[in-house]
């Protein structure tokens, strides 16, 4: 089944005003599809879930948004609310701050969503936006099962994401140590780590593009792991 893809939208003639909004975005449309999205009643034919950023606006335009979606499907597949950022300084937010804030609009979403949107008790899912508040927002997962086999050796591929950077590294079975290959923008890991395996020559371990587009004009993913282990 599709995954209902949960994100946030500023114009960018705002990027001033949100430093580093991407890179939360990024990891939050990972994180929600756990926390949220089998709570979500398929019928009504969601696809997309979206906050969308206004420093300009006075308030969230929740009755707006209540006379589009309360019992209502979405048009297009696409659920979405225009809300206030106004004295909110976002770049001089901590990063609890900015978890805090965002979590507690993606409640405001929510909370004015009609039950009929849901498969449970809406409750739950603003239980699920607390929970994940609370939590770190890091994702670490493996990329591929198979493991990179070098000078008797063997590693596993790991990719560590932050809403600071996304890191691509290999850490060694033996004794768990961790090799760092390259750090990448977290706003960026779908397109420069779309990765969909890698190949070893030698001491070259290099990482291949899911598409064309990456392989093409991607930045450069070989390693010279005599190097990298030095």
């Amino acid at each position: 089944m599709r995954n209902i893809w949960f994100t946030i939208y500023s114009s960018t003639k705002y990027d001033d005003k949100y430093i580093g909004l991407n890179n939360y975005r990024t990891l939050l449309e990972i994180l929600l599809i756990p926390a949220i999205q089998d709570k979500i009643n398929r019928e009504k034919k969601v696809q997309k879930i979206m906050l969308d950023l206004f420093p300009d606006l006075e308030n969230d335009k929740v009755e707006y948004f209540r006379e589009l979606f309360y019992g209502k499907k979405p048009y297009e597949g696409i659920v979405n609310i225009s809300i206030s950022t106004k004295g909110i300084d976002w770049n001089s937010l901590s990063e609890y701050e900015r978890k805090d804030f965002l979590i507690e609009k993606w409640k405001v979403l929510f909370n004015n969503l009609s039950e009929d949107y849901f498969v449970t008790d809406k409750s739950e899912v603003i239980a699920s936006l607390d929970e994940l508040k609370n939590k770190d927002w890091k994702i670490t997962s493996s990329p591929f099962k198979r493991k990179v086999k070098y000078n008797k050796e063997n590693y596993s591929v790991v990719l560590d994401i932050t809403t600071e950077r996304a890191q691509l590294a290999l850490v060694r079975d033996s004794d768990n140590k961790q090799f760092v290959l390259r750090n990448f923008e977290t706003a960026q890991i779908h397109t420069d780590a779309n990765f969909k395996g890698f190949q070893l020559d030698g001491d070259t371990l290099t990482f291949v593009y899911k598409n064309a587009f990456n392989t093409m004009f991607g930045s450069p993913v070989a390693f010279n792991l005599r190097e990298i282990f030095k």
